[in-house]
């Protein structure tokens, strides 16, 4: 059941007009399709509840902090924990250069004594004074040891009663020995040089006996 749109008085079903007004119902039908107003389309894009993250602008360095780097020896940790001084590779540059001007006296024998109380204070000249003091005690006991040795071969291998030296066996041994003399030497002259040019470091297989550096360490714990 539907309704005149011009008269507004009901039209009965299956009617082809207004029984009142005598208007068809095709021509009602028009009107209304011509009044129904279709929802605009929507103009491109809408924007308005669109909104795109901003971008990073370049490298964020806020979170970024690169460790600061160390500036030269950190002193705090120069120290054993019985109070003796350790050897780092790298010794404080100030402390070089005014120890190594005598430090080098330490492989020279006894002189190491020189530097031990002269420099009693200084980290670069304790380590060079160990080292010689051990070269030196090295260097001791093996001239010791070898001159005992040769007086043995001696009374053991005699010289022939015709000869105006020693025996061959005895002049054998007296090269090994005087080779081994030579190898201290060089290692004194090893340890002259790196004292005087600043560096530091352990002297070929002697370098690692502890026993008088161990002494040493309690010299110079005392004040």
């Amino acid at each position: 059941m539907s309704f005149c749109a011009k008269c507004g008085q009901q039209i009965p079903d299956g009617a082809n007009a207004c029984p009142y007004c005598g208007t068809f119902v095709s021509a009602q039908a028009a009107s209304q399709q011509q009044n129904y107003q279709q929802p605009a389309p929507q103009q491109g894009f809408q924007q308005q509840n669109y909104q795109q993250p901003a971008p990073q602008q370049g490298f964020q360095q806020q979170n970024y902090q690169q460790p600061a780097p160390q500036q030269g020896y950190q002193q705090q940790n120069y120290q054993q924990p019985n109070g003796a001084p350790v050897n780092p590779t790298v010794m404080p540059d100030q402390d070089v250069q005014q120890s190594k001007g005598i430090a080098w006296l330490s492989y020279l024998g006894l002189l190491f004594l020189i530097p031990m109380f002269v420099k009693k204070d200084s980290p670069y000249t304790q380590y060079h004074v160990k080292q010689g003091a051990t070269l030196c005690a090295v260097e001791l006991a093996y001239t010791l040891t070898t001159q005992i040795l040769l007086a043995i071969i001696n009374a053991i291998f005699p010289a022939p009663w015709y000869s105006y030296g020693h025996s061959t066996v005895y002049n054998i041994f007296s090269l090994l020995f005087t080779a081994g003399s030579i190898f201290l030497c060089v290692l004194a002259i090893i340890g002259i040089v790196d004292a005087a040019t600043g560096k530091k470091k352990e002297l070929l297989l002697i370098g690692k006996i502890p026993w008088i550096a161990n002494l040493l360490d309690k010299f110079y714990a005392n004040p």
